[in-house]
């Protein structure tokens, strides 16, 4: 029981407003989303994959990252 007040208060201590924790959260957020989007993308490309033979054997002509 000493334990969980001890973490309560830890939690009450970070400040709300400060830009620096802000920033902090923002990133780890933004990364976890990222996580699951490429999670759910190689998912739905393995699904793909196998249910429709004529998209696995087709080669990528454009390169995204570069605009083509």
């Amino acid at each position: 029981e000493g334990a969980c007040t001890k973490l309560d208060e830890d939690i009450l201590d970070i400040p709300l407003d400060d830009p620096d924790a802000n920033a902090a959260a923002a990133k780890i957020q933004a990364s976890f989303r990222g996580h699951m989007t490429r999670k759910k993308i190689k998912g739905g490309e393995i699904d793909r994959k196998s249910k429709d033979p004529e998209c696995a054997s087709s080669t990528r002509v454009g390169d995204l990252r570069n605009g083509d």
